[in-house]
């Protein structure tokens, strides 16, 4: 009985992986939600309930246009009250010029939570 349970503990623990391999922290599949590196454009989508892309890079001053392909209401609201807002539209392209300073500036949809992106000016 005691050499089944040794004979059975080896074998659970080659099973699991025990040995060999130097990489002891396997990565985890994840889902992305914004990209690592903005699209270089001026140019955003409203598809879907998103922004596509969600995170966008202009120059200063640049006019980022926003193209409602949705046919229901969307807004662009961004959390800097200096870069106005686009109000409510359902279709059709919308424009918003970016601040001639550099930085990050995140926007949303305020009808639709979860819908969100990033402006950054560079």
């Amino acid at each position: 009985m005691m050499r089944f349970r040794l004979v059975l503990a080896l074998v659970t623990v080659a099973a699991c992986g025990g040995g060999g391999s130097s990489d002891n922290n396997p990565t985890m599949p994840t889902t992305p939600t914004t990209p690592t590196t903005p699209t270089a454009t001026t140019s955003v989508s409203l598809q879907n309930n998103r922004f596509d892309p969600t995170a966008i890079v202009v120059s200063p001053s640049a006019v980022v246009t926003f193209t409602n392909t949705d046919g229901i209401a969307h807004n662009v609201t961004f959390s800097d009250t200096n870069i106005p807002s686009v109000p409510n539209w359902t279709s059709g392209a919308r424009t918003a010029t970016m601040p001639a300073a550099t930085g990050t500036y995140s926007y949303t949809c305020t009808i639709h939570a979860g819908m969100n992106g990033t402006v950054k000016v560079q």
